[in-house]
């Protein structure tokens, strides 16, 4: 581990100089924020997104920076900042971080503090041989710090340099090849979780109560950190992953269905599905602002601008439904709820095996419902031509979100590489289905939202024409998923397929009864 406390840079240069002289410089301080999304997806590509204030301007530098301090790319960004990618000005800072962060948003870290030292060691002929210098980051506030010594070799005399690295690393413990001290402190800063939010079951011969029952424990933290989330309104995904959550703790309730009323699982039922209720509207919103986005960024600058009024709509409803989405969530009504939820989670073992089913391996039950949603979904899909109605896929379509949770739910005690291969196929079905039901749903919303801006008086002509013209793409590309539909089923379809998910199924724990 580096160093969290610098040495003076004078007291390093002594002490590793040899024979030669040391030239110390004046330090500089200079003040930034770190960006970065909430699932850290610029750390995870050894890159940080420094914010600097730009004295007596209403703008700020930000700087795209890789782990060796190379500048990727850099940009004058005016206040108020951009929390996504596509609201950047266009140029090599957009370009470069649009395809890393997607539609997450950018989360300002505290305000750090960098201090730069450096000195020059030259020799008797007063040659500089190398530089060395030395950086000090440490949040306000919290007053977390980070240091670190880099040796800057010179063209020529390279020998000196790994030879005065070696003794830093030696004498003071920085390592040549470790981060420099901004990136050390955004690595402590934002250290990755272990929480995973698709937790699975590890064990098929486990009783599937007791099995089932820590899953949902795990469960039941996503959704509380996720519910933070998204009354914070940190970005849209927050939300998209709450709903995910929801829906993985749903398959398992349906997989414990016990002969006799439970009274915990009835409640858990109740709650879960009222929440994946009240969270619906505030995520089509989410979709439709996407939709509409993606649709700008590719429209010719005046249909661009004739949208921005109908962006704005969209907001300004999303903001309704997110406030709306806010209370409900703060109620004590769900506190309560989560709170029983957890305790009954959290109650004696015995409790989880008092009925036959939830004593059966849940390896053993697990597969049995994998079969019996995959018997459906081959009796759902198999009759659709081009002239079924789209209520028949989005039936497909929720059967095969059941089918893919459940897979999931227990897919760790599978072997990898045969379960990721089936559930590719089945995400690959999947999203046709969704963009079959999507794009429909969203073209007909987005007449709606015409008429109701044309008749309030809130968009005019070119704008009603903007967003016509939004819908006619949407259903363009719908016709397009409905007409590859047939190809990306019939994988699913085939007897192979059927075959390797029974085998499946069957990995380690004998046939189903």
């Amino acid at each position: 581990m580096e160093p969290t406390v610098i040495t003076p840079l004078t007291a390093i240069a002594d002490a590793v100089r040899g024979t030669l002289d040391a030239d110390a410089f004046e330090p500089a301080n200079r003040r930034l924020r770190l960006l970065d999304t909430i699932d850290r997806r610029l750390a995870a590509r050894g890159w940080r997104l420094e914010v600097e204030p730009i004295a007596d301007a209403p703008a700020d530098t930000w700087r795209l920076v890789n782990g060796t301090g190379k500048v990727r790319a850099q940009a004058q960004i005016p206040h108020p900042p951009p929390r996504l990618a596509d609201e950047l000005p266009e140029g090599p800072l957009r370009r470069t971080l649009e395809p890393v962060i997607w539609i997450r948003s950018l989360i300002p870290g505290p305000w750090i503090t960098v201090t730069e030292d450096g000195a020059a060691l030259r020799d008797r002929d007063g040659k500089v041989r190398c530089r060395l210098v030395a950086q000090t980051a440490v949040t306000e506030g919290a007053g977390e710090q980070r240091s670190g010594v880099r040796v800057e070799p010179l063209k020529g005399y390279r020998r000196d340099s790994e030879k005065i690295a070696k003794r830093i690393a030696t004498r003071f413990g920085w390592s040549p090849s470790g981060p420099d001290a901004l990136t050390a402190l955004a690595e402590a800063l934002h250290a990755q979780s272990d929480e995973s939010d698709e937790p699975s079951v590890t064990d098929a011969r486990e009783a599937a109560g007791p099995a089932l029952r820590v899953v949902l424990l795990a469960l039941l933290d996503v959704i509380e950190r996720r519910r933070v989330g998204v009354i914070a309104d940190i970005d849209c995904e927050e939300l998209h992953e709450l709903r995910v959550a929801i829906r993985r703790t749903r398959s398992i309730l349906s997989l414990l269905r016990t002969p006799e009323p439970d009274a915990r699982l009835d409640h858990a039922r109740e709650t879960f599905a009222w929440l994946g209720r009240v969270t619906g509207p505030t995520r089509d919103l989410d979709v439709h602002i996407l939709a509409w986005r993606a649709h700008r960024r590719q429209a010719s600058a005046g249909d661009a601008a004739a949208l921005e009024p109908f962006g704005r709509f969209l907001m300004d409803e999303r903001a309704k439904a997110h406030a709306a989405l806010t209370r409900t969530l703060a109620t004590r009504r769900l506190a309560s709820a989560l709170a029983r939820w957890r305790r009954a989670l959290s109650g004696s073992e015995a409790t989880w095996t008092r009925f036959e089913i939830l004593r059966r391996p849940v390896g053993v039950l697990a597969g049995r419902r994998i079969l019996k949603l995959y018997r459906r979904a081959l009796q759902e899909g198999t009759g659709i031509t081009p002239e079924t109605p789209a209520e028949a896929l989005h039936a497909l379509r929720k059967t095969m979100k059941k089918l893919r949770y459940v897979i999931e739910i227990v897919r760790d005690v599978y072997p990898a590489r045969r379960v990721r291969a089936l559930l590719r196929t089945l995400r690959q079905l999947q999203q046709v289905l969704g963009d079959v039901q999507d794009m429909e749903v969203q073209a007909a919303a987005l007449r709606r939202f015409g008429q109701v801006m044309g008749d309030s008086g809130t968009a005019g002509p070119a704008t009603l024409m903007a967003i016509g013209a939004q819908a006619e793409d949407l259903e363009i590309h719908r016709a397009e998923a409905r007409a590859r539909f047939a190809e990306v089923f019939a994988p699913v379809a085939k007897p192979r397929f059927g075959k390797r998910l029974t085998a499946l199924t069957r990995s380690g724990i004998g046939a189903p009864e």
